[in-house]
């Protein structure tokens, strides 16, 4: 279906491709890979024919359809802002010729929930003779639909360092002392809660992903904790409700920033224990993979407590010790990995109540 020979690729003085081989063959589901500017998406464009390369050779046999970042661009009849990610997803799937579609993805996980996704990872499963190229950094989707990737540049990435704030002491008993407490939040957007009757206690140490369906209110609600320590307002501009950071805590709130350079920048804001507690919205977002493995090795190992809101599956397994699903109508509060949290019956029947579904 695809054969690529003695690729090159120069984009004025930058080398993007030389001498780069490959074949795919019908049927086969492909992962690419790489570092920033490695030229993983340079790829699909090249297979998309919207960039001609230097010299070699490409044959493709069968129609090219391109999904990028889960937006198909041919929607314009459509009301594309009221349409959520995988809504636009399915669309752009719909109906395709797997024998005859040379189905390439780009990021296609990104703004996905955890529901999206394995949706999407059934849809590749199920149609098994659609060729499918796909560049992600998401590991946990790579795995569940690519027999194998394909690893673009080699160049080494730098450690992001976190180091950590002083921590707070046990209390006299030996109990992990208290550094967050809240109690019956409630915000709204356009009359509509966002999230309400949120309580929730949390000691030191603890590892807390906001997850769930409710992507506007996950990050939200993290930004309103953060509001709540740099301003010292104990509602954080909720409605109602209080928001408590036991003294001697130090919070460090990252937003969700759009470039990888940004978010180095707000890495290196963490160098030499400005923090022993972390809000973090999204901090993989824009990553490569070896970026997100660095980052996520540097979380384990921080002592402190950590809020994040992620859309990486391998990310939130490997850092999380306990899940929070931030519903419209109150949260679902687990300690447990976010494997053990979705296979949960338990959990299962109080989301569906939660979500009224």
């Amino acid at each position: 279906m695809i054969k690529i020979k003695d690729l090159e690729l120069k984009l004025g003085k930058r080398e993007i491709f030389s001498g780069f081989n490959l074949e795919i063959a019908h049927g086969e589901k492909v992962g690419i890979i790489g570092g920033e500017g490695a030229g993983k998406s340079t790829l699909l464009d090249i297979l998309a024919n919207r960039i001609l390369p230097t010299a070699g050779e490409l044959k493709i046999s069968g129609e090219v359809l391109s999904v990028n970042g889960s937006v198909y661009a041919d929607f314009s009849e459509l009301r594309m802002a009221e349409m959520s990610a995988i809504e636009k997803l399915k669309r752009a799937l719909h109906g395709l010729n797997a024998d005859e579609i040379i189905l390439l993805l780009d990021e296609p996980t990104k703004n996905l929930d955890a529901d999206g996704i394995e949706w999407l990872i059934n849809f590749l499963r199920e149609n098994e003779t659609l060729t499918t190229v796909i560049a992600s950094s998401d590991r946990y989707f790579l795995q569940e639909t690519c027999a194998r990737t394909i690893q673009l540049g080699s160049s080494p990435v730098e450690p992001i360092r976190i180091d950590c704030a002083p921590l707070l002491p046990k209390t006299p008993s030996g109990e992990v002392p208290i550094v967050l407490e809240a109690n019956g939040l409630l915000k709204n957007r356009d009359g509509e809660p966002l999230f309400k009757d949120v309580s929730f206690t949390i000691r030191q140490g603890q590892k807390i992903a906001f997850v769930g369906k409710n992507d506007l209110g996950k990050s939200k609600l993290l930004k309103t904790l953060a509001i709540a320590y740099q301003k010292q307002d104990e509602t954080g501009g909720c409605l109602r409700g209080k928001i408590n950071f036991t003294h001697g805590v130090k919070v460090f709130y990252m937003p969700r920033v759009y470039t990888g350079a940004a978010a180095r920048v707000e890495f290196d804001k963490l160098a030499f224990g400005t923090a022993n507690f972390l809000l973090l919205d999204n901090p993989t977002a824009c990553l490569d993979l070896p970026s997100i493995e660095e980052l996520e090795k540097s979380l384990i190992d921080f002592p402190g407590t950590i809020i994040f809101v992620d859309e990486d599956r391998a990310f939130i397994q490997a850092i999380a010790n306990r899940i929070m699903d931030i519903t419209p109508q109150g949260t679902v509060d687990r300690i447990s990995n976010y494997e053990d949290f979705l296979a949960n019956e338990t959990v299962k029947l109080q989301i569906k109540d939660k979500y009224k579904l």
